[in-house]
């Protein structure tokens, strides 16, 4: 791969991680805040959702670099973009139905 292409991917991996660091510190924030002479008991945080997505993305990844090293197709940047937004977003389809079931 080019150098800028490159540049371009960890700059939106830094961006990605940055972020998701600063959401989950804060949701922990406030599930963590008990005010004063109230029992409030700590609810578990529930990773299922934030872990599928994590792991559609990562699927999509893997089918990007199969793609792209082992059958030696000139596969467009928007091609190997488009496939990680599929599998991102199967994934958030996924955990949300694996949640509503839950809810039952």
């Amino acid at each position: 791969m080019e150098k800028q292409t490159i540049a371009g991917i960890l700059g939106i991996g830094l961006f990605t991680c940055i972020t998701l660091c600063v959401y989950f510190i804060m949701r922990y924030r406030s599930t963590a805040v008990n005010l004063p002479g109230e029992s409030r008991k700590r609810e578990p945080i529930d990773w299922q959702k934030p872990g599928i997505l994590v792991l559609g993305i990562g699927i999509g990844l893997f089918i990007v670099g199969v793609l792209d090293n082992y059958i030696k197709t000139d596969l467009p940047d928007s091609l190997a973009v488009a496939i990680l937004i599929i599998s991102a977003g199967l994934a958030m389809i996924i955990a949300n139905r694996l949640d509503k079931k839950r809810d039952i």
